[in-house]
């Protein structure tokens, strides 16, 4: 790998890492002063901009990547420094959560759309899988740490460890070596911009397979989190330090998960990877939902972790290889729309059904759907695949 995708590597970790824990100390402190429906308004606030996705995905297609991922972070950096010292009412907090949202929104497919212009085109499997890595274990330690700090060090310490981060994350970012603009869009109009990328949506085959895997995977296996606390208190009789493992072995597995590709990623067909990732989601959840223990739970949450972040490496690697490098921005922008749409759709179904069946078979509907959503990928994705291009997908 080269030394851009290191220092590339190590920001992501830092800046996801950061942001984790600044979430978790924000939920927390919004939660003592202004009570749960406050947290229902900071989660909106911190949401609604994701939809922007397409819109703030195409500046990474009409810009360099790299000014627009340091102008993201240090954006962030200036409203968390706001947050931390100024100490502002609700309605204030609000705005400045959805504004540092917005540039969070900006980075992600900028970021996505960076990576193919540090690696060799072979090297792309390999590096998602690295990349996840890093960013898995920001997902993982920053809740914990965000929770340890807050209740030893108080918030606004807390909040500036986060701007520190964003900082390291724009000095590593910067430092990279200079990009070239990928053909005529540099002169485009952003709305041509958005225009070409939203055509190559609607008709590249293999980014509508993983737009419709994301779209009914994530329906499906977001069940979980409405039965997770009810399985451990109710099913298991277990209490709030359980229900932390179950949340805290997901994110481990999602740091495993791509481990374990990581060294033979370029040895391996994408595709496959894919189609294994939506089985292993599937058999730990189920796995999880029969459990007759906690630990049998936790297995299966690690499990299910696993295959989450190899389908997380998988797909993004499919559209990278697949997707013209001038619209990589805005097809990324709108693809991961689908898993915010997707949970919104969980979170309504599994209310009901929670009621109706229980956590226990919420769960072993969340794995069998998760598991079946290969029915949906699997034909559309071989279309797209034809063997002149089927090649193309193994990495290396």
């Amino acid at each position: 790998m080269t030394t851009a995708f290191h220092r590339f590597w190590a920001a992501r970790l830092i800046s996801y890492a950061g942001d984790q824990i600044a979430r978790t100390a924000l939920l927390v402190a919004v939660f003592d002063r202004y009570g749960g429906v406050a947290v229902g308004w900071f989660l909106l606030a911190a949401t609604v901009p994701r939809l922007f996705g397409p819109a703030l995905g195409a500046l990474a297609d009409r810009f360099d990547q790299r000014r627009i991922i340091v102008t993201c972070d240090l954006t962030q950096a200036l409203l968390y420094t706001a947050i931390a010292l100024l100490s502002p009412s609700l309605p204030v907090l609000l705005g400045l959560v959805a504004a540092a949202s917005v540039a969070a929104t900006t980075f992600t497919p900028a970021g996505r759309s960076l990576l193919p212009e540090l690696v060799e085109p072979e090297r792309l499997g390999v590096a998602n899988a690295r990349l996840a890595v890093g960013v898995n274990i920001g997902f993982a330690a920053g809740p914990a740490l965000g929770g340890l700090l807050l209740a030893t060090a108080g918030l606004t310490p807390t909040l500036l460890l986060d701007v520190a981060t964003f900082g390291v994350s724009a000095a590593l970012v910067a430092g990279l070596r200079p990009l070239s603009r990928r053909g005529p869009s540099a002169r485009e109009p952003l709305s041509a911009v958005l225009r070409d990328g939203l055509g190559v949506v609607r008709g590249n085959l293999v980014v509508r397979a993983v737009a419709c895997g994301f779209l009914v995977l994530v329906t499906f296996a977001a069940l979980d989190n409405v039965a997770v606390v009810p399985l451990v208190r109710d099913s298991l009789g277990a209490g709030p330090v359980a229900v932390g493992l179950l949340t805290s072995a997901y994110g481990v597995g999602m740091v495993a998960g791509p481990l374990l590709i990581a060294r033979g990623a370029d040895r391996l067909r994408i595709d496959l990877i894919l189609y294994a990732s939506l089985l292993i989601i599937g058999a730990g959840t189920i796995l999880t939902g029969l459990s007759w223990a906690v630990a049998i739970a936790v297995a299966g949450q690690a499990v299910a972790g696993a295959g989450a972040g190899w389908h997380n490496v998988a797909a993004d690697t499919l559209v990278q290889r697949h997707v013209p490098p001038a619209c990589l921005g805005t097809v990324f922008g709108t693809i991961y729309l689908f898993p915010y749409a997707a949970e919104a759709l969980a979170y309504l179904a599994g209310a009901a059904l929670l009621g109706a069946v229980g956590s226990r078979w919420l769960f072993v509907i969340a794995g069998l759907g998760a598991a079946a959503t290969l029915a949906v990928v699997g034909p559309l994705l071989s279309r797209a695949l034809t063997p002149a291009r089927r090649d193309l997908v193994a990495v290396g």
